[in-house]
């Protein structure tokens, strides 16, 4: 088998099925040594005979090096021989090469590729180019107590952890990582594409309104405290702390998306969500949606929360759309705003609202209404 027919073969079976744990040890012992407590980055690898070639650069030099190859950042670090060499010419390194005790491939007795990749990646900084990424803050978090911020924290990662469940059991897959902000989280689908985005929103929406039903029926801001949110899709750069002892690693993002719902959390009035101004393409060839075509295709999956049953309810029905003020028509058109940042710097944003109607009690009227957004504070 040539080397391209190799490669070509493991990339197609490069999902993580899980087992092989002394492999995956083995590995991630392999891997902490070439990462030198972080401050190298791994770049991508290629199975050989005898074990596997592996490139490896010192961080410092990793993003100086972006433009020299587009796969330094993108795609899977499992790469075919031509475009690991050129990578490798491009970053000015030499390949490492190691030999295994056991070969990598698809036969039983050997080492599957996706167990690599996946214990490969915890070492790497990947690019994604299009992500949906939501931040939720508290409102007054450095008013209350230190057992009362506790408590609030609880209390969104409850929400969240309820939402993602109570999804998943309609067939709607996300799997929701998120970072802390101190005062709320980034939250994020792990797996990429439009659909994973569209899921994340859908979670989201499940897990505002989640949130309501508790603010109704606790009625304790200390408990269930006010938010704000923003949402957009974006660029962004992934990195991970591997775990010394273990091949789990902790994930985290930053980059264009993140800065901007930082940005626009400033601008955010309590209660309030913001959708970022995006435009992101549909993986399909047919248009690039926008936040409106994306929020109007988001509408048709939040159907299937019907009859999901929240404090004080089952889901009858939910609609979200962005606000504006009424056109001569009668109807309403959606209307861009924009927040000006601490550096003079213009982020554009729609407002976003969400209603969600209950079989037994009053609606879930979540968001600020857009006759409320100009009124001083």
């Amino acid at each position: 088998m040539s080397n391209t027919d190799l490669t070509d073969n493991l990339t197609d079976n490069l999902r993580d099925t899980g087992g092989h744990e002394v492999e995956r040890e083995n590995l991630g012992r392999l891997f902490t040594g070439l990462w030198r407590l972080g401050s190298n980055a791994l770049v991508a690898w290629f199975p050989n005979e005898s074990g596997i070639e592996i490139l490896t650069v010192p961080k410092i030099r990793l993003f100086s090096s972006s433009a020299a190859h587009p796969r330094v950042f993108d795609g899977a670090r499992l790469m075919d021989k031509e475009t690991f060499d050129e990578v490798g010419r491009a970053l000015n390194v030499q390949p490492i090469e190691i030999r295994l005790d056991q070969k990598i491939g698809i036969e039983p007795d050997q080492t599957p590729p996706g167990i690599v990749e996946r214990v490969f990646r915890n070492y790497t900084t990947t690019k994604t180019q299009n992500r949906m990424v939501y931040l939720v803050d508290i409102v007054g978090f450095s008013r209350f107590s230190a057992e009362a911020q506790a408590s609030q924290l609880a209390t969104l990662e409850f929400a969240l952890n309820i939402a993602e469940t109570m999804a998943t059991e309609r067939g709607i897959e996300a799997n929701l990582m998120r970072s802390t902000t101190g005062d709320g989280f980034y939250v994020w689908n792990r797996s990429s594409g439009l659909e994973a985005d569209m899921n994340c929103l859908v979670v989201i929406v499940l897990f505002l309104t989640y949130h309501a039903a508790l603010q109704r029926t606790v009625g304790d801001p200390t408990a269930v405290p006010e938010i704000r949110s923003c949402l957009s899709v974006g660029s962004h750069y992934t990195y991970y702390q591997p775990s010394m002892s273990t091949t789990a690693a902790w994930e985290y993002i930053v980059g264009e998306v993140t800065i901007s719902v930082a940005r626009l959390i400033a601008g955010c009035k309590p209660g309030q969500i913001m959708l970022g101004d995006f435009t992101r393409s549909s993986e399909d060839g047919g248009p690039d949606l926008d936040s409106a075509k994306f929020i109007a295709e988001v509408v048709e999956r939040i159907q299937a929360l019907k009859g999901l049953n929240l404090p004080g309810g089952a889901i009858e029905r939910a609609v979200a759309y962005l606000t504006g003020p009424q056109a001569q028509d009668g109807g309403y058109r959606n209307q861009r705003m924009s927040v000006t940042d601490k550096h003079g710097l213009k982020h554009y944003c729609y407002n976003l609202k969400i209603n969600v109607f209950s079989d037994d009690a009053d609606p879930f009227l979540i968001g600020v209404q857009h006759s409320e957004l100009f009124k001083p504070k």
